[in-house]
């Protein structure tokens, strides 16, 4: 049982950027080395000058996420702007030396301090397994480990929501309330009142257009008119739009190319849900045509080819296979030509993020 004096340091809400960073690193606790000097090891070597910007755009990034910014894209954005405010609103899919900077600050300044930090937070909460290299930091919820001092009232919170969860699945049949609270941890860590540099808003993070379909009101973006922030309307509405993209996945894609089963299907209606279902469909048109290949070379003809190709590309991570040339790859820089190394990475993450979350969370149940 952590004690007080514990539970006050690894508040997250209180704890100061430089006292996070002078705190060892869990993986080199034998050796002494702080989170910080871990850190500028991992990423960027000896130089001073070098360290010292870094030193402070790891503060930034500590400030960001205190400030509720969790969001991987997001933060590597800040710190890429925060270097280039030239840049700001620049199409970077034209320099591959700019994609690999924002790469490089994703890999190696921002998942790692965001790992950090779930680690901490995890340290503060009793019974809670230290977050793996692999998690990714999202706000607190009853969904994953919260700050201690908060993290009752904000447990609390969260669970005042599985009632609204559990009605509105019944809007998207055959889809489990764990995906849909997984999928509302994803996109604003159960916060109601989160609003995107985009404009996305809400717990559910709907955008304008959207918003207009399901039937919401947006008013004035942000304000109490907005109804995208009330969960009572935005949780039904996200479940909504996730049958209204599976539908249209059925027409546009499975019906050509192949229907998921189980979890794989909630991972392509999800992608759609991020990344739209004209996206990938065209992945899936992709992953057919490299499936019908795959099977000619493994000597199959006719129904039998057809069979292999359908299954082929009903397996999300085979839309992921191939770097640039991968399939949804192909189809993130259809839909999205400026963004697109980083929205294929974005799509790709997004449904397998969302099922393992529930999967960890249905195994803790028991």
């Amino acid at each position: 049982m952590a004690n007080e004096q514990n539970i006050q340091r690894t508040d997250l809400a209180r704890i100061r950027p430089d006292a996070f960073l002078r705190q060892p690193a869990a993986a080199t606790r034998a050796t002494g080395k702080t989170a910080f000097e871990t850190r500028l090891e991992q990423a960027l070597g000896n130089d001073p000058e070098t360290q010292r910007r870094t030193r402070e755009e790891l503060k930034t990034i500590v400030l960001a996420v205190q400030a509720g910014f969790t969001d991987p894209w997001q933060l590597t954005d800040l710190i890429f702007q925060a270097r280039h405010p030239e840049l700001i609103g620049a199409d970077l899919s034209q320099s591959p030396e700019l994609l690999d900077e924002w790469n490089d600050i994703s890999a190696r300044l921002v998942q790692p301090m965001l790992n950090d930090l779930a680690a901490l937070q995890s340290s503060a909460a009793p019974g809670q397994a230290p977050g793996g290299p692999d998690r990714h930091f999202v706000a607190p919820s009853s969904d994953d480990a919260a700050p201690r001092g908060v993290g009752k009232d904000k447990m609390a919170a969260a669970s005042a929501l599985d009632p609204l969860i559990e009605q509105a699945v019944a809007l998207c049949p055959g889809l489990p309330p764990r995906l849909l609270k997984s999928l509302l941890v994803q996109e604003s860590g159960l916060r109601t009142d989160v609003v995107n540099q985009y404009g996305y808003a809400g717990i559910a993070q709907i955008g304008r257009r959207e918003a207009r379909e399901l039937g919401l009101s947006v008013g004035v973006p942000g304000t109490e008119s907005d109804e995208r922030l009330n969960p009572s309307l935005a949780i039904p509405a996200a479940a909504r739009l996730l049958h209204v993209k599976a539908q249209r996945l059925t027409e546009m894609a499975f019906s050509r190319y192949g229907t998921p089963q189980g979890d794989e299907y909630w991972k392509f209606v999800m992608g759609a849900y991020n990344g739209g279902e004209g996206t990938i469909t065209v992945a899936m048109g992709h992953a057919y045509r490299e499936g019908l290949a795959r099977a000619r070379e493994e000597g199959l003809t006719g129904p039998e080819a057809v069979a292999f190709a359908r299954e082929w590309a009903t397996k999300w991570e085979h839309l992921a296979l191939g770097g640039e040339t991968a399939p949804l790859a192909l189809a993130a820089a259809r839909y999205f030509p400026k963004l697109a190394a980083q929205k294929f990475v974005e799509i790709r993450n997004y449904p397998e993020q969302i099922v393992a979350r529930a999967a960890r969370r249905r195994t803790a149940a028991g």
